[in-house]
């Protein structure tokens, strides 16, 4: 209003002197009045400021859950009424309804939000307005819930080269993370650019520019707010024209051979393709030679021409035309017919080393085409199958020589010719077998065991067969006292094929600390030692094992009896198996009559059984196992284990149940059982010291195939010592004579033998081979040299002896 004042007087002024004034003073006028306009304005607003509409700022709560009432009220604190409120949505207007409820009043307005969802979730503008101005406030309202589709995304088709938009936004609080993928054989990956670099993927928006056929495919969003989650897969289809990837081919076939011509043309089907050769179509000519295949793959169509028995006619220019919808393309091949050279002849081998050979050959014919080179192929001929090696020489060359080779290893080479065209056929396979090393390594898992007195028990496995160089012979056990000087002393052991190799060496001296090694050997020598391992021997044998057999049976029970000739047993160890099963132990304590009843066993199954008897020394081997069936069908095992004792005399307190008694028992009952026990044992010092004066030999007591034990009188006894040998030579010994030069298998023989069949005696031998003190060990000193070779039968023990 006053801004129309100042221009009226402003206008007035310059009509009445505007004849007087220069023109200087036009510009001068326009300059005054801006001056006074912008001066007006700034009155009105000053003036006026007071009328002007003004809100106050509003918030919604923090903390909205799911099927709240919200309601927010938006006041003026300043404007001249009449006001009008009206309220918006993410800048879409509101009107009362279902959802929300507006109450419009003089200076206030209130909008009312029923049943709150997620979908709520946004920004809320209260805007107010009256006839000197409007003004406008917006606050966020964040609803706690899983998420809602906000913008699901769709499926689309685009072009090859074209860029597609993909949105994927939802509601919810907190606020949902979004994530694209791709997904390819049913897992997900990174969506990645033509580039690898990954796709641009702005607050849900996919974005993938200059489409290619790769991008040809299915794409997930995943929206989660740690409340809920959404998933979504769209298809993307890009249209591809017809194209082929590789515009040019040569093939060189073999004459004679078939030929295989393809034309794999990329892009969307429906398509054809059309072949032509030297520029002619193939059904102007005659095809009978020509059979042409179609088929429609996954990313195209795939057309292929084949020929049977290729000649030179067939060389030239094939052409194929692939066409689609959306394009077309071509691709051309040549064919070439030629022929490979033949396989070299006269491929020998003319000298063989350890680790090397050389190799001729004659220079076969070319195949119209110079060989350019030889490729010489070999390969191991023994064991598992072993990897094709290779090595090319050149044309120039009739001969070269194979290095790192294994030794004592047979092998097969043969050698091929190769020029422009291709490869040749191979030549003849030749074997060659390359001389033998001495073993490169020693027996691994060295392990010693003192048996009793003067023996000990060695196990050891082979070297790895790499380190063999040929094939093993056998092995050198050596041995010394650990404090001489002297060299070891070597035991021959011939080589077996199982798993591990075992040797009793024996008639050594008691208590007395050694040092083992173990050495391979082959016709070639012999390979270093193992790391010696120290041992003692023991102060005295371990008893003799017992000798067991089976005298009755029924449905749930087998009674055993044994003889034991020892009288330093203090237990005896029962060891038990059905078919099938694990083995059971049992411990027995020493019983005048030895027998033993096992019951709660299964009818008509088969049970093995063998015994142990152990002293203070140690446990003796395994008895001979036996197997027995229980009688009666077989049926549910019944689980009431318990033995009984028959024919015993009062035992020792210490080995009684009571002493497994509860802890409750009396004090005068635990005092009672101590003095006992210490009375036995000292009864049972006594007897062991008296037997171990009265033993000047030692007596191995056996049982072989079912007869009652024999004494055996060890002769190595009779035997004058003989010095020390030397160490085994590095060249391989002969091996030891056949079994004819020697005498019985076993270096002992029996004395007191007992043959009486005492009782009913029933010994089922099934299922088991003698333990290794069942076997012999025959030793030899051989005449004219100082090495003692020893004979000894490998023996595999029982995993539960």
């Amino acid at each position: 209003m006053l801004y129309e004042k100042v221009k009226n007087l402003l206008d007035f002024m310059l009509r009445f002197f505007g004849k007087e004034f220069p023109t200087s003073f036009i510009v001068r006028r326009a300059s005054l009045e801006l001056v006074f306009v912008l001066t007006a304005l700034n009155l009105y607003v000053t003036v006026n400021a007071e009328a002007n509409v003004r809100i106050q700022p509003f918030t919604f709560p923090q903390k909205v859950e799911e099927g709240e009432q919200v309601q927010i009220t938006c006041g003026v604190k300043a404007g001249d009424d009449p006001i009008e409120f009206s309220w918006f949505k993410d800048n879409k207007i509101l009107q009362t309804g279902n959802i929300w409820t507006i109450h419009n009043h003089a200076r206030v307005s209130l909008l009312i939000i029923n049943d709150v969802k997620v979908t709520a979730s946004g920004n809320y503008t209260c805007l107010a307005k009256n006839k000197y101005g409007e003004e406008g406030f917006t606050s966020e309202l964040r609803v706690k819930g899983p998420p809602q589709w906000k913008n699901k995304p769709k499926n689309q088709v685009a072009n090859n080269g074209e860029t597609v938009v993909f949105s994927c936004t939802a509601y919810g609080f907190p606020t949902p993370n979004i994530q694209w993928w791709r997904i390819i054989e049913n897992e997900k990956v990174l969506p990645l650019s033509s580039s690898g670099q990954p796709l641009k993927d702005n607050g849900g928006v996919l974005i993938i520019e200059e489409l290619t056929e790769a991008d040809d495919g299915l794409f997930r969003c995943d929206v989660s707010n740690g409340i809920g989650d959404l998933s979504a897969v769209v298809t993307l289809k890009v249209k591809v024209p017809a194209r082929f990837e590789e515009k040019f081919d040569v093939k060189r076939i073999h004459r004679g051979d078939s030929a295989k011509l393809e034309c794999d043309a990329r892009g969307d089907n429906p398509m054809t393709i059309t072949w032509n050769k030297d520029n002619i179509r193939l059904s102007r000519v005659d095809t009978s030679r020509y059979q042409i295949f179609d088929r429609t793959t996954e990313g195209g169509m795939l057309s292929e021409i084949q020929v049977h028995g290729v000649d030179r006619s067939d060389n030239g220019l094939f052409t194929c035309l692939a066409k689609n919808t959306y394009g077309e393309d071509q691709r051309t091949i040549k064919m070439i017919v030629l022929e490979p050279p033949s396989a070299p002849s006269d491929v020998r081998v003319d000298q063989a080393w350890s680790r090397s050979i050389s190799v001729t050959w004659t220079v076969p014919y070319s195949g119209n085409s110079p060989v350019n080179k030889y490729l010489i192929q070999y390969w191991r001929n023994q064991g598992a199958p072993h990897r094709l090696e290779e090595v090319t020489v050149s044309s120039a060359q009739t001969s070269t020589i194979l290095r790192e080779l294994q030794p004592g290893t047979s092998y097969v080479v043969r050698v091929i010719a190769e020029n422009n065209v291709g490869k040749g056929t191979p030549s003849e396979n030749r074997r060659f077998l390359t001389k033998e090393e001495e073993p490169s390594a020693p027996p691994t898992d060295v392990q010693v065991e003192a048996r009793g007195a003067g023996t000990f028990h060695i196990k050891w496995k082979a070297p790895s067969k790499d380190h063999w160089n040929g094939q093993l012979k056998g092995y050198y056990v050596g041995y010394k006292e650990k404090a001489s000087t002297d060299s070891y002393s070597y035991k021959l052991v011939p080589f077996s094929e199982g798993l591990a190799e075992e040797y009793l060496l024996r008639h050594l001296l008691k208590n007395t600390e050694y040092g083992i090694v173990v050495r391979a050997f082959n016709d070639a020598g012999t390979g270093p030692e193992s790391q010696e391992i120290l041992k003692r021997t023991k102060d005295s044998d371990p008893p003799p094992p017992p000798s067991l057999w089976v005298s009755a049976q029924s449905e749930t029970t087998i009674t055993i009896n044994w003889e034991q000739s020892s009288d330093i047993i203090s237990h005896y160890i029962l060891f038990y198996k059905e078919d099938s099963g694990t083995w059971t132990e049992v411990t027995i304590p020493q019983t005048e009559k030895k027998v033993y009843t096992l019951q709660g066993l299964r009818a008509g199954s088969v049970y093995h059984l063998y015994l142990q008897a152990a002293s203070q020394i140690g446990n003796s081997n395994p008895s001979e196992t036996v197997s027995v069936k229980t009688d009666g069908a077989k049926g549910p095992m019944k689980w009431n284990f318990h033995a009984v004792i028959t024919g015993e005399e009062e035992l020792p307190v210490y080995l009684r149940l009571p002493v497994l008694a509860p802890l409750a028992a009396s004090v005068a009952i635990i005092v009672f059982a101590l003095v006992l026990s210490c009375v036995y044992v000292k009864k049972e010092q006594r007897r062991y010291n008296r037997a171990m004066e009265a033993v000047t030999e030692k007596i191995y007591p056996y049982s072989m195939n079912g007869t009652l034990p024999h004494r055996y009188v060890d002769l190595e006894k009779t035997r004058p010592l003989l010095q020390p040998p030397p160490p085994p030579p590095m060249f391989p010994l002969p091996p030891p004579p056949p079994p004819d030069d020697y005498p019985a298998s076993s270096s002992t023989l029996p004395v007191n033998g007992n043959n009486n069949n005492s009782g009913d005696r029933r010994r089922l031998k099934k299922g088991r081979e003698p333990k290794s003190n069942e076997g012999s060990i025959d030793s030899r000193r051989q005449g004219g040299g100082n090495m003692i070779q020893e004979r000894a039968e490998v023996h595999h023990y029982d995993e539960a002896a």
